[in-house]
């Protein structure tokens, strides 16, 4: 029989153990390695990059936006200058103009210029959310992403085995008044971009269209590979989002410019929901840089990478000026932190780093 000195003893020694089973569990954020899957690098510039390296952490940039080929031309060129200085640092995600597309043998011009890009290194394309908000065909009707005008493009797509990066729609608060909104970020954002302010344009498609559109389109392209930027525009709910995880099996989510979404739902279920899906949720930011602010967007980066990283590693009670109220972290174990951060963008982007 245990002495009750010694039992004591046990339960100390169990718990000391214990203690530093739990401390060992919580990597330190400069050694773990980390991948910020969408940020938009505009900039020949290297401070960024070498902030990127010392943070121990990888890029990948989006060109975005689908009204200027010479926009496009731009961003890849950026791209591609840092690609060349930092191979093992940054990768990069193409796109293409709708320049045109109403004119015969616009698929094949895209076809042909993405043929390219990826020769010269692009690991996927991606498309915004102007396609089903900008472009109209010649009756008047938007351009959704389900049109099978551009079935021949994501077919190319698959077949050359790349990722979509899909920012189809917004977020639901882009369809209510600003003081209905959830979060702060969408309110300065859509009081700053009313012509993306949907509420402001009733004649446009609902959120429901874009939802249901985006939805269509996986539908019918189930062997195509696709990221669905910002939570995949689903940031509102993650129930909703679960539906659409369950439903198509080749969708995964990145959570660029949308943790604050997480951080507005009840914290249990936001942890039990990344659980479950810990295999198709990528960690990214949205950051954008351009010729004058890499200072700025360094700042900007070192507090937003690091308020996260609190956010997913810990229980603590935080705040951020982009919600009104305090929230819980979520304590993520080191399997999922490893794969929401690193892993899930080796599997859902072929090629990227190598």
């Amino acid at each position: 029989m245990i002495s009750k000195l010694k039992f004591t003893q046990l339960i100390g020694l169990i718990w000391i153990v214990c203690s530093c089973s739990v401390n060992e569990t919580i990597p330190r954020y400069e050694d773990f390695p980390k991948i910020d899957a969408h940020v938009h690098i505009r900039t020949a510039d290297s401070e960024i990059m070498q902030f990127a390296k010392k943070e121990n952490f990888k890029l990948i940039t989006l060109c975005t936006s689908s009204g200027s080929s010479e926009f496009i031309k731009q961003q890849l060129d950026f791209a591609t200058t840092q690609r060349n200085k930092f191979p093992q640092t940054i990768a990069y995600i193409t796109t293409f103009s709708m320049e045109r597309f109403k004119e015969p043998g616009w698929q094949d011009e895209v076809i042909k210029k993405l043929e390219k890009d990826f020769e010269d290194g692009a690991i996927g394309v991606k498309v915004w959310k102007d396609i089903g908000m900008t472009f109209r065909d010649s009756l008047g009707n938007f351009i959704m992403i389900d049109d099978q005008r551009f079935d021949s493009i994501f077919n190319f797509i698959k077949k050359e085995g790349k990722v979509v990066v899909a920012h189809i729609g917004e977020p639901k608060n882009c369809w209510l008044p600003i003081d209905s909104m959830t979060v702060n970020n969408d309110k300065s954002y859509f009081a700053a971009n009313p012509q993306y302010h949907m509420y402001q344009h009733p004649d446009y498609p609902s959120y429901d269209d874009q939802i249901n559109a985006r939805d269509r389109w996986l539908a019918k392209n189930t062997d195509l590979r696709v990221v669905g930027a910002h939570l995949g525009s689903l940031e509102w709910s993650v129930d909703e989002l679960a539906k659409r995880l369950d439903r198509y099996p080749n969708f995964a989510v990145d959570m660029a410019a949308r943790i604050c979404h997480f951080q507005v739902q009840n914290s249990k279920k936001v942890r039990d929901f990344i659980v479950k899906y810990q295999d198709r949720l990528i960690y990214s930011t949205d950051i954008i840089s351009d010729n004058s602010n890499s200072k700025e967007v360094i700042a900007e980066l070192n507090q937003e990478w690091r308020a996260d990283w609190r956010y997913f590693t810990t229980e603590d009670e935080m705040s951020t000026p982009k919600l009104d109220s305090p929230f819980m972290g979520l304590g993520l174990d080191v399997k999922v932190l490893r794969k929401i951060y690193h892993d899930n963008v080796i599997q859902w982007y072929p090629g990227v780093f190598q």
